[in-house]
């Protein structure tokens, strides 16, 4: 069987992004995402940024498939851009490459249709579905919350921590044709959305949004906090910090919006000639996001 290089940034501490992990698991739930790779990857690189989370992580370089980067000097909201330039700089030997945030459990019914997938076109890159424990009276909130969400989103699933017979949400729904958006100054505005459509009978396609709008709503449908790809596409997207300038009644202001988000999955939306695949049995390529559930919760 074929495999991966699988790489994930690992940050225990507080920064000016916020987190929604609680600190007491941020270990556990990487734990859990460690131990569901380890039959399809080679190694997995792990990205840290301070001291504590350096000697966490060092205890699992006793197993020879964990590789460390330390990376400092750097503000730590940036972490995963910084991990992804750092490996596309190093090179790497695999053919594909699995990046994931550290609380996501990875599932997939046919991993060789996967690569088959990737191999037939190197622009496609994989996306998993991602599926969220929710408590049972959180369910109405979450679909009034979200215009798109609908009951159909909602399955079972026995998931590693579930509770009380809970059902799963599977996030990062497509969006509708046409999405109130609210721009600044609180000024509602109507954009039109590009459809997913079906690529073949596993996968459909999630385009790259009509505008160039960071916060285009393409951008969430697309969006799984993980992707499977080629090395060939890896080494042509560009991670950005997302460090943005809004400019607003003459005046400009720093705007960091979606650090994370962006490395996991907008910059390589934005690439030429991509494509961005998910399965369309949600089942079939999906992750367990752990920390779903805390935000869930809240709702």
């Amino acid at each position: 069987m074929k495999k991966f290089l699988a790489v994930t940034p690992y940050f225990g501490g507080e920064s000016s992004a916020p987190r929604q992990t609680e600190l007491d698991n941020v270990l556990r739930y990487f734990e859990y995402m460690y131990s569901s790779l380890k039959p399809y990857m080679t190694r997995l690189i792990v990205s840290v940024y301070n001291d504590d989370d350096y000697e966490t992580i060092k205890l699992y370089v006793l197993n020879s498939d964990i590789d460390i980067i330390r990376i400092k000097d750097i503000d730590p909201i940036f972490l995963p851009a910084n991990t992804m330039r750092i490996i596309q700089q190093e090179g790497f030997d695999e053919e594909y490459i699995y990046f994931t945030e550290s609380d996501q459990i990875f599932y997939a019914k046919d991993i060789n249709n996967l690569y088959a997938t990737i191999d037939n076109d190197k622009n496609i890159y994989l996306v998993p579905q991602r599926f969220e424990q929710i408590p049972h009276a959180a369910i109405l909130p979450r679909i009034e919350k979200y215009a798109d969400t609908t009951e159909g989103r909602f399955v079972d699933f026995e998931g590693a921590l579930r509770e009380n017979n809970n059902k799963y949400v599977v996030a990062n729904e497509p969006v509708s044709p046409s999405y109130e958006a609210e721009r600044l100054g609180g000024k509602k505005e109507i954009l039109q959305v590009n459809q997913t459509y079906n690529y073949d009978e596993y996968f459909y396609v999630n385009p790259a949004p009509v505008t160039n709008w960071i916060d285009a709503p393409e951008y969430g449908q697309a969006y799984g906090a993980a992707f499977l790809c080629h090395r060939d596409l890896f080494k042509r997207v560009t991670f950005i910090d997302a460090h943005f300038i809004i400019k607003k009644d003459g005046k400009e202001f720093p705007f960091d919006y979606q650090p994370t988000e962006t490395t996991a999955g907008h910059d390589l939306l934005r690439t030429e000639n991509s494509i961005c695949l998910k399965s369309r049995d949600f089942f079939y390529f999906h992750v367990d996001h752990l920390s779903g559930y805390e935000f869930n919760k809240k709702l």
